[in-house]
């Protein structure tokens, strides 16, 4: 597993002078090292965690991002019961995104298992952008995501301002 700081740092619960200075510059987050280190310990019990990349994590309140590597969420998504375990490790609900993904493609991941119809770019008159996205279908109570949690999460991972609608109301 490739974590923001060493895999010793991780599995001791101290820093060593390198990632202590990553830490004060603000290379690192607290944050990052907190889930850094819980991770170590729920991967004894979950080896696909160990092909993973943590590029950094964000703390939302209530909810967790996880900011992978290419590819790693996919084999995240492989092993049953592994959100679910991260949830109860981290004590929040937990999104993972992969860190060079393209804006559809983080999209399309945060709302699956829905599907995105269209996406959009739109200027708007004071000069700033925001991005639309269409999903298919009617918005139904059931709808498994917080779509206000994914505007929240592509603001602050992607630093893009996004509205997510339906195709029919």
């Amino acid at each position: 597993m490739k974590l923001p700081i060493c895999s010793f740092d991780a599995k001791t619960g101290v820093l060593c002078p390198k990632c202590e200075e990553k830490l004060a510059k603000g290379i690192i987050s607290k944050t990052d090292v907190e889930v850094s280190m819980k991770l170590v310990k729920l991967a004894s019990d979950h080896p696909s965690l160990d092909k993973i990349t943590l590029k950094r994590a964000i703390d939302l309140g209530d909810a967790m991002v996880l900011v992978l590597g290419s590819g790693d969420l996919a084999r995240l998504r492989e092993e049953r019961g592994l959100y679910s375990a991260l949830r109860k490790t981290l004590g929040k609900r937990v999104w993972a995104v992969e860190e060079d993904a393209s804006d559809r493609r983080m999209l399309e991941d945060l709302v699956y298992p829905a599907k995105i119809a269209s996406m959009n770019i739109i200027w708007l008159p004071d000069g700033t952008k925001l991005t639309k996205a269409v999903i298919p279908g009617r918005r139904t109570e059931r709808f498994p995501v917080d779509l206000d949690q994914v505007e929240r999460i592509f603001k602050v991972v992607k630093g893009v301002d996004l509205k997510i609608e339906f195709e029919r109301t």
